[in-house]
């Protein structure tokens, strides 16, 4: 009984001036229902789908796949812990309101009709109908936003008209923050070695560009120092502001399939994805996309997983860290080579250097023709990289034997 009491005291109680005055606008909402369909949208508090799933739904209710019946009003989810910078922008286009969290709060509470009012995208910010390429950045920044971006740049010591370059290494660091009492280990095997970026960084300095690397919180610095290198996730320039500015800056953009890659897409900038995994969850929908996969190792076979083994089965969708210790799987991150291949290509593309050949364009319809149309990708326009294919050409064809090994 005591503990019943504790909880009422702790949990309850608190949010009842709340709950009270927040109950008449939940009644209120169903009582108008048969006149005015209003449904409460979350903005997720993590960035990924803060981003995404509200770009995709205005993508889609652009075009007529949401539909037009219904008042939408978003809210920000709890605990908020994501980019207050982003819910500006996103306010300047949508109705979003703090308040309107507890109204949806009250509505799942009271049984009997909330589910009308109560909407979660089932896309979950995948632009399958491949909407985003025909279409301009959703947000913008206002002239006084521009302005303190401007001085942002000077402080970094990036001279005016310089070409940037965001990149980004996924590790478990602001996931702990974000949500300390979680266990985030089975996420571990997404993780990657910022410093395997070196080459490819070395070489986008020679070729005059700054880089710049991303992240809130992160497990280690960028080992390598050059004046046109700034670590900005260790740095003093850290805020909500800068992280959406600065991608909104970049010529292209460096990720590793994480939350903050679809900032990148919300600026409809292009992107070099690294250490993808699993390989299903390939963003193939747009063409600012450029990839590389991790490989999975079969540990008792001593080879590698063919791409056509690991896309026809299960395997392409394992989320957890433990289906592949379970499986007898290895992950295996891409090497600091192809991690420089795979940047120069993209690179020289955008420029107009690279040259393809017959045999590169073959390789890419092999490697998309293992896909079919589902729930993640609809239609195929984005590449990986040349040499990805060409130095792995025995997994996308199905080659492979035991001498076939790691590192080989």
């Amino acid at each position: 009984m005591k503990k019943n009491w504790g909880w009422l005291f702790s949990k309850v109680l608190p949010k009842l001036p709340i709950f009270l005055l927040a109950l008449p606008f939940a009644f209120l909402m169903r009582l108008l229902r048969p006149i005015i369909w209003i449904r409460l949208i979350p903005v997720s508090e993590r960035i990924g789908h803060a981003v995404a799933n509200t770009d995709v739904y205005l993508l889609e209710r652009r075009a007529g796949f949401e539909s037009s019946k219904a008042v939408d009003i978003f809210y920000p989810d709890r605990p908020w812990k994501c980019n207050r910078q982003l819910i500006k922008m996103w306010q300047r286009l949508i109705p979003l309101h703090d308040f309107v969290y507890w109204i949806a709060w009250v509505n799942l509470k009271i049984p009997w009709g909330s589910a009308p009012h109560h909407y979660v995208s089932i896309r979950n910010g995948r632009d399958i109908n491949a909407l985003s390429d025909d279409t301009p950045p959703p947000v913008s920044f206002t002239r006084k936003e521009e302005d303190q971006g401007a001085a942002l740049l000077r402080a970094m010591g990036v001279p005016v008209g310089s070409r940037i370059i965001c990149f980004h290494g996924r590790d478990s660091a602001f996931l702990k923050v974000l949500r300390p009492e979680a266990d985030w280990n089975y996420h571990d095997y997404r993780d990657v070695d910022i410093n395997t970026y070196v080459p490819a960084i070395k070489e986008l300095v020679k070729r005059g560009y700054y880089c710049i690397r991303m992240g809130r919180v992160v497990n280690q610095e960028f080992s390598w120092k050059h004046p046109q290198v700034i670590d900005y996730a260790t740095g003093p320039w850290r805020s909500d502001f800068a992280d959406m500015y600065l991608i909104s800056r970049c010529y292209f953009y460096i990720g590793t399939s994480c939350g903050i890659d679809f900032v990148a897409s919300l600026f409809r900038k292009p992107q070099v994805i690294l250490n993808i995994v699993p390989m299903s969850h390939v963003c193939a929908w747009s063409s600012n996309y450029f990839n590389i996969f991790k490989k999975l190792w079969l540990k008792e076979e001593k080879r590698f997983l063919t791409f056509k083994e690991i896309v026809s089965s299960d395997v392409a969708e394992y989320m957890d860290g433990w289906q592949y210790q379970q499986r007898g799987l290895e992950v295996v991150s891409n090497t600091p080579e192809e991690i420089l291949d795979a940047v120069i290509e993209k690179e020289e593309r955008m420029n107009g250097s690279w040259q393809t050949n017959d045999e590169h364009e073959k390789l890419q319809q092999e490697f998309w023709g293992l896909f079919q149309p589902n729930a993640f990708n609809r239609v195929f326009r984005a590449r990986v990289g040349s040499k990805f294919l060409l130095q792995n050409r025995q997994l996308l064809l199905g080659k492979y034997n035991a001498i076939y090994s790691n590192g080989a």
